[in-house]
C-alpha cells in the first residue's frame, strides 16, 4: 500500500472523507494519524486507506482528504457483510468471491455506492488503534495510551484535536435529487423518492424523511375533518366525540401502517436482520474476553457496572431535570397568576395593553422550552455514552428513553395542569398556541435560516481570500462553512413535540392539527434543503426502522385517548348536555367509553398484521432458494467424494 507521499500522485484517488484537525494538533499526531490510517491491515494492523493534505487558505494542513482503493472497498464491504444487489434481483450478502453473479459488477468503480464508500472508511477509520509499541501520543509525551481501549480517533477526541470528521458533499448527485425534492414548483405536493434520498444519505436518514413525509399525509384527514366539525352546527359533544373516535381509530392504523411501511423498506434495503450483524461502537470500552459464541477476542463490560452507572448517576441527573422541569413551570404559573390580578380584563382602561401584558409569561415560557431542551438532549448524550452501550441500537435506544420522558414532562405538563387541575381552557388554548407557532418560527431560524446564512457569509470570506492565494477547495468550504451533523434526535423529537399537541389535545382545540399540516408541508423541503446545504453530510449509517422512537408515538397515540376522553368530560358544554346524569354515572360512562376506545386502538392494532404479505412472500422465496443452493453444493460434495473414492 502506498504511503500518504505516494497516495497524492495515485490517479485512481477519489477524495471521500474529511478529517479536520484544529490548529492546536501537533505535525508530529498529524504524522502519526496519516501512517496509522495508511499502514497495511495484515502486518501493521492499520486501515489501509489512501490519505493526503488538501490546502486550507486560513491553516496549513490541518484537512486530510481520505479515500481507498476499489480493492479496499469491496474488502471493507465484505466486512460489513453489505447487502447487493444479484443477478435475480434478491438482496444478498456482498462476496468478492461472487462479484461476478451482483448487479453491475461490469462497472466496478460504481459498483458501491459513494454512501456506502464513505461508510466503509469511517468504519475502519473508528477501529484503528495504536500499535503494541506505542505509549503514548507522538507530540503529546504526557498523554499515554491503552492499548485495549483507546483508538486513534478516541485519542484525538480526547486532546481536542479534531474539529469534524465527514464524508464530503457530492454537487453531482445533490443535483440529481434535489429537483424532485424541494427545489421545483410543484416539490411541496410531490411526494419524495425516498429511494434516492437512501442512495445519498443512508437509511437512518431516509428513514426520517419517509416518517415525515408518513405522518404529514396521514395529517390530512384529521385537519379536514376538524375544519368541518369546527363550523358544523352541532352540539359540542358531538363535534368532539366525533374527532375523539376518528382519531383514535386513524392514528392507530396510522402507526400499524408506518411499521409495515419501514418493513418493506428494510427489506428493499437490506437491512431486515441488522441487529443479528450489529458490529459494536467505536466508543464501546472493556476487558478482552473470549466469546462463546465465536471463540474470538471481544471487549466485554460487565453488566452490574452498567447497572450501577445508572441507578447513582442517570436516573438521579433525570430525576433532577423533571424536578427542575417542575420547578420551572410552577414558577411561570405564579408569574402569571400574578400578571392576570394585575391587569384584569373586566373593566381594563387600555384592554389591549392588558391582554398583551396577559401574553408576556406565556411567551417567555414558550421560549424558554427550546433551550431546556437543548441542554436536556446534550446532556442525554453524556449519560447514554458513560453508560457505554455495546450496540448502537441499544445506545440510540437508552437514549431515546431518555428525551421521551424529559420531553414528554417539559412540553406537556404545563398543558396537563392547566387543562386538568385549573381546567382553564384559555390558558391551554394560549399555551398551544405559543408553543406550536412560536416554536415552528425559532426552529425554522436556528436550525435552517441562520447556519445558512453563517455559512453564505463564511463561504464568500473564503473565495475572497482565496482569490488571491489560491483556489478553496470542496472540502475546505465544507469544512469551514457547514453545520457538523448531531443526528437525527433534534428533528424526531420536533416531530414527537407537535404529534404530542395534535394526539393530546387536538379533540378539543382541533386547529392545532391545520397548523401542522400546514407547518410540515414546508418543513419536509425545508429540512431537505438544510440536509444538502446546511449540514455536513452525514455518514450513511444503516437502520431497519426508525428505532425507540416508534414506540414513543405509540405511548402517545395510548395517552391521547385517556387525555381527550378526559377533556370532553370537563368541558362545561359536555357536562350539560348530560345534565340527566348523577356525577358518578356521568364519571362512569366516560371511563367505560375511555376503556372501550382502548380496547379499539388494541383491536385495531392485533387486527393489522406488522410484516406485508408481500415481504412475507419474498423472505419465504429466498429462503427455499438458500436451501436449494445449500441442497445443490452438499450434493455436488457428495459426488465428488464418490468420485475419489472410485478412483481410489
Amino acid at each position: 500500500m502506498e504511503t500518504n507521499m505516494s497516495s497524492t500522485t495515485n490517479s485512481n484517488f477519489e477524495p471521500l472523507v474529511v478529517l479536520h484537525f484544529s490548529n492546536a494538533t501537533p505535525v508530529a499526531t498529524k504524522e502519526w494519524v496519516i501512517k496509522r490510517l495508511t499502514a497495511s491491515q495484515d502486518e501493521n494492523d492499520g486501515a489501509d486507506l489512501l490519505v493526503r493534505y488538501d490546502t486550507d487558505p486560513e491553516s496549513h494542513n490541518n484537512i486530510l482528504l481520505i479515500g481507498a482503493t476499489l480493492h479496499r472497498l469491496l474488502v471493507g464491504a465484505e466486512e460489513l457483510r453489505m447487502k447487493k444487489s444479484y443477478k435475480n434481483k434478491a438482496l444478498r450478502e456482498f462476496l468478492i468471491s461472487d462479484i461476478d453473479h451482483y448487479d453491475n459488477s461490469q462497472n466496478p468503480s460504481s459498483f458501491l455506492l459513494k454512501s456506502e464508500k464513505q461508510r466503509i472508511i469511517w468504519e475502519e477509520m473508528q477501529i484503528v488503534r495504536p500499535t503494541e509499541q506505542e505509549n503514548f501520543v507522538p507530540g503529546v509525551p504526557n498523554k499515554s495510551v491503552t492499548h485495549e481501549n483507546d483508538t486513534v480517533l478516541n485519542l484525538l477526541n480526547s486532546l481536542d484535536f479534531i474539529i469534524s470528521v465527514f464524508p464530503l458533499h457530492d454537487k453531482e448527485d445533490i443535483k440529481l435529487i434535489e429537483h424532485d425534492w424541494f427545489m421545483s414548483k410543484d416539490a411541496l405536493f410531490k411526494s419524495q423518492d425516498i429511494h434516492k434520498v437512501r442512495n445519498y444519505f443512508g437509511e437512518n436518514v431516509a428513514y426520517y424523511f419517509a416518517f415525515l413525509e408518513f405522518y404529514t399525509k396521514a395529517l390530512i384527514p384529521t385537519a379536514i375533518l376538524g375544519l368541518v366539525l369546527s363550523f358544523w352546527p352541532s352540539s359540542d359533544f358531538f363535534k368532539y366525540s366525533s374527532f375523539c373516535i376518528f382519531n383514535v381509530i386513524w392514528w392507530s392504523v396510522f402507526i400499524e401502517r408506518w411499521k409495515r411501511l419501514s418493513i418493506k423498506l428494510a427489506y428493499e434495503w437490506g437491512t431486515l436482520d441488522l441487529q443479528i450483524f450489529e458490529r459494536p461502537r467505536s466508543l464501546y470500552y472493556g476487558d478482552l474476553q473470549r466469546s462463546p459464541i465465536t471463540s474470538q477476542q471481544e471487549r466485554r463490560y460487565p453488566k452490574w457496572k452498567r447497572t450501577l452507572k445508572k441507578y447513582l448517576v442517570t436516573y438521579p441527573i433525570v430525576m433532577a431535570s423533571l424536578a427542575l422541569s417542575l420547578w420551572i413551570y410552577f414558577t411561570y404559573y405564579a408569574i402569571q397568576q400574578k400578571t392576570e390580578k394585575n391587569y384584569p380584563l373586566e373593566n381594563a382602561t387600555f384592554l389591549p395593553q392588558a391582554k398583551l401584558m396577559r401574553m408576556v409569561p406565556s411567551t417567555g415560557y414558550s421560549l424558554l422550552i427550546i433551550p431546556m431542551n437543548l441542554v436536556y438532549k446534550k446532556l442525554a448524550i453524556y449519560m447514554s455514552n458513560f453508560e457505554n452501550h455495546r450496540l448502537q441500537s441499544s445506545y440510540e435506544n437508552h437514549l431515546t428513553s431518555k428525551l421521551f420522558v424529559f420531553y414528554f414532562m417539559n412540553c406537556f405538563i404545563g398543558l396537563f395542569y392547566e387543562a386538568f387541575f385549573n381546567a382553564n381552557y384559555g390558558n391551554v388554548a394560549q399555551l398551544l398556541t405559543f408553543f406550536v407557532i412560536i416554536n415552528a418560527i425559532l426552529l425554522k431560524f436556528t436550525e435552517q435560516i441562520g447556519p445558512y446564512i453563517f455559512k453564505r457569509v463564511k463561504k464568500n470570506q473564503l473565495v475572497r481570500r482565496g482569490s488571491v492565494d489560491v483556489k478553496v477547495s470542496d472540502a475546505v468550504k465544507q469544512a469551514k462553512t457547514l453545520t457538523a451533523f448531531e443526528g437525527t434526535y433534534g428533528d424526531y423529537l420536533t416531530i414527537f413535540e407537535q404529534y404530542g399537541y395534535v394526539a393530546l389535545f387536538s379533540a378539543v382545540f382541533p386547529w392545532v392539527t391545520i397548523c401542522a399540516l400546514i407547518n410540515n408541508i414546508f418543513e419536509l423541503r425545508a429540512d431537505a434543503f438544510k440536509y444538502c446545504y446546511v449540514y455536513q453530510r452525514p455518514f450513511a449509517q444503516p437502520a431497519s426502522n426508525i428505532g425507540s422512537w416508534h414506540y414513543a408515538f405509540d405511548i402517545l397515540s395510548s395517552v391521547a385517548i385517556v387525555t381527550n376522553t378526559a377533556l370532553i368530560a370537563m368541558q362545561p358544554s359536555v357536562r350539560q348536555y348530560f345534565s340527566s346524569y348523577t356525577d358518578a354515572e356521568y364519571i362512569l360512562f366516560f371511563v367505560a367509553a375511555e376503556h372501550i376506545l382502548l380496547a379499539l386502538k388494541f383491536a385495531i392494532s392485533f387486527a393489522i398484521p406488522d410484516i406485508p404479505h408481500e415481504v412475507q412472500i419474498a423472505k419465504a422465496k429466498n429462503l427455499y432458494e438458500s436451501n436449494q443452493a445449500l441442497r445443490r453444493e452438499r450434493e455436488r460434495k457428495a459426488l465428488k467424494a464418490q468420485e475419489s473414492i472410485r478412483k481410489i
